[in-house]
């Protein structure tokens, strides 16, 4: 028995299942024209190479729960120590509003991962929707689902 085969007829018919049992009305429901235009807004208004983490943090509530959510979340995620204490940065803190290119973030943190035999999967599909996010300054959508 070919298992590959056996995998791709399963999951054909899972899809083929699964596509007909939606009423027909729904099947655009499954990506939200209102995700795509605060993407689309948030493209126009970020930078990513030249962005806070607060942009960052931006971005992943507006991705969430799909998978480049948490690459950018991560940039968010620093601690203050606050004499002596650490503690979660928030919105208002200096580092917060700091300026970075994600590019070079992302780009570094790959490079660290392969260096340690980490996955990058995560880290590359948030720098492939972060070319897309570049992009979508300029054209009309961007596709979210990667």
């Amino acid at each position: 028995m070919n298992i590959g085969s056996t995998l791709t007829t399963l999951t054909a018919n899972y899809v083929h299942k699964s596509g007909n049992a939606l009423p027909h009305g729904q099947v655009n429901d499954l990506q939200p024209q209102q995700s795509e235009s605060i993407i689309r807004n948030l493209a126009k208004s970020i930078d990513p190479t030249n962005m806070t983490r607060n942009d960052a943090r931006t971005i992943a509530a507006a991705l969430f729960p799909n998978d480049p959510g948490a690459v950018f979340e991560a940039q968010g995620l620093v601690l203050i120590n606050d004499t002596g204490q650490l503690r979660p940065a928030v919105e208002s803190d200096p580092i917060m509003n700091e300026e970075f290119n994600m590019f070079d973030s992302l780009k570094s943190q790959i490079e660290f991962n392969k260096s340690k035999g980490f996955s990058t999967v995560s880290l590359e599909k948030g720098l492939e929707f972060l070319e897309k996010f570049k992009i979508a300054q300029k054209l009309g959508s961007v596709d979210t689902f990667i």
